[in-house]
């Protein structure tokens, strides 16, 4: 994540949100991928502690860190540079106000939506790792630990998106 980031400058400045940036160092990188992480972590561990005091950080990190597998399978499809090259003209449209799209090659939009709805699907296994793997770090079989950690998560990531902590 943080090769991929550095190299095709993305900024992950949120636990789910990704965004194209200017170029930055590696450490400036390294810094704000480990913002995410250890801020997800601390959360998730803090919530495992409450439920099972047994709970362990290794495992949490493990489970933070597992669950960031679906955000690089995101950053593989959309911000490669053929997919990239594929939206200039769709970016291009959008400006010149060709609301219809009329400019754009069919190939590209087909192309684009099923890779939109794939990085869809990867967010959902984001969450489904993350709830699959808090739930055996924390010995939990209650319902309502799924919603918890959902939520959580996105509290956190918009907590994140208002205070932006990130080295930009």
């Amino acid at each position: 994540m943080i090769l991929l980031c550095w190299q095709w400058d993305i900024i992950a400045d949120g636990i789910i949100q990704l965004h194209h940036s200017t170029g930055r160092p590696l450490w400036k990188v390294i810094f704000n991928i480990g913002i995410n992480v250890s801020l997800l972590s601390l959360l998730m561990f803090g919530v495992a502690k409450l439920s099972y005091h047994k709970t362990r950080f290794i495992d949490v990190l493990n489970v933070v860190l597992i669950a960031n597998f679906a955000q690089v399978m995101v950053m593989l499809l959309l911000f490669n540079p053929f997919l990239q090259e594929m939206m200039q003209p769709l970016e291009k449209a959008i400006l010149e106000g060709d609301i219809m799209l009329k400019s754009v090659p069919q190939m590209n939009l087909i192309v684009i939506s099923i890779v939109s709805l794939f990085a869809v699907a990867m967010l959902y296994y984001f969450f489904h790792l993350l709830v699959l793997g808090m739930k055996i770090a924390m010995n939990s079989k209650k319902a309502y630990h799924v919603i918890l950690i959902i939520l959580l998560t996105m509290i956190l990531d918009t907590f994140l998106h208002f205070f932006n902590p990130y080295l930009i």
